[in-house]
């Protein structure tokens, strides 16, 4: 059992925001969203990660959403990739995809995070949970490689429509890995 130690932001929401976003509300929902009819709108989907782009950009810092893959060979983000890559070396973003090569073809899967998130001083990772949605492994194990190989966080968001007031706490997760890593 391998652990990681991230950091959680706890941002709280007013539930009649979700309820909004859910019914496609144009005073909240981005143009971009409003014309998509996929999967997941009904549930709230881009929600949270809408909240957490918010949050970041209040706070100065730019957002990647869902738009970087750092484990495929070609990616149709490459110029995201490319922003990200310029925070590391070559040489450990290389060791990074090997080792989710390696990991992938081992049954660890590992899955790329919701977002990263920087500005000149800062970057990191982060995965955008809501209610009773927790990490799973797959995005463990890519927060624990890009710590240990790339030098760069990761952070859990946490919305809750329950909490009052915004809050920062180191949380300790534990999950499988190879011996070799």
């Amino acid at each position: 059992m391998s652990t990681l130690v991230i950091e959680q932001i706890t941002i709280p929401y007013d539930k009649e925001l979700l309820t909004k976003w859910k019914a496609r509300d144009s005073s909240i929902v981005p143009s971009f969203m409003l014309a998509w009819n996929g999967p997941g709108i009904k549930n709230g989907y881009g929600f949270g990660d809408w909240m957490a782009e918010k949050f970041f950009r209040d706070k100065g810092l730019y957002t990647i959403t869902n738009e970087f893959n750092l484990l495929s060979k070609t990616s149709k983000f490459k110029r995201y990739n490319d922003i990200i890559s310029l925070m590391t070396s070559q040489q450990k973003l290389q060791k990074f995809k090997d080792a989710g090569k390696i990991l992938g073809e081992t049954d660890y899967s590992i899955e790329n995070p919701d977002m990263f998130v920087y500005n000149l001083e800062t970057c990191f990772f982060a995965e955008v949970k809501k209610q009773k949605n927790v990490l799973r492994e797959p995005q463990m194990r890519f927060m624990y490689l890009a710590q240990s190989i790339l030098g760069i966080d990761s952070k859990l968001i946490y919305l809750s429509d329950s909490e009052k007031t915004q809050s920062i706490n180191k949380m300790e997760v534990k999950f499988n890995l190879p011996d070799a890593y």
